[in-house]
């Protein structure tokens, strides 16, 4: 398992829609064969992100969360942005 560490911001830095938080590190954990998360903004709270294996489930999900601000990295921590099926690195 694969597991990405967001530090934690600066309190009463940024903005809501921020996926770091201002109270811990985020830690978002691949499930095993997943490449991609579909990470909600901190201000969400709970787990707030989900793990896919193929960049099109990722952007499927994307998607899904549209009226949430979220967004996509892979295991490196490159962040995506999803283009109908496909995925776009910002």
């Amino acid at each position: 398992m694969t597991t990405i560490t967001i530090p934690q911001k600066m309190s009463n830095s940024g903005s809501i829609h921020d996926i770091a938080s201002d109270m811990f590190d985020r830690d978002i954990v691949f499930a095993p064969g997943c490449k991609f998360a579909v990470v909600l903004a901190s201000y969400y709270g709970g787990k707030g992100y989900t793990t896919h294996k193929t960049a099109t489930a990722a952007a499927a999900e994307s998607h899904k969360q549209r009226e949430y601000s979220h967004t996509i990295l892979d295991t490196k921590g490159n962040e995506y942005s999803a283009y109908y099926r496909d995925l776009v690195a910002r």
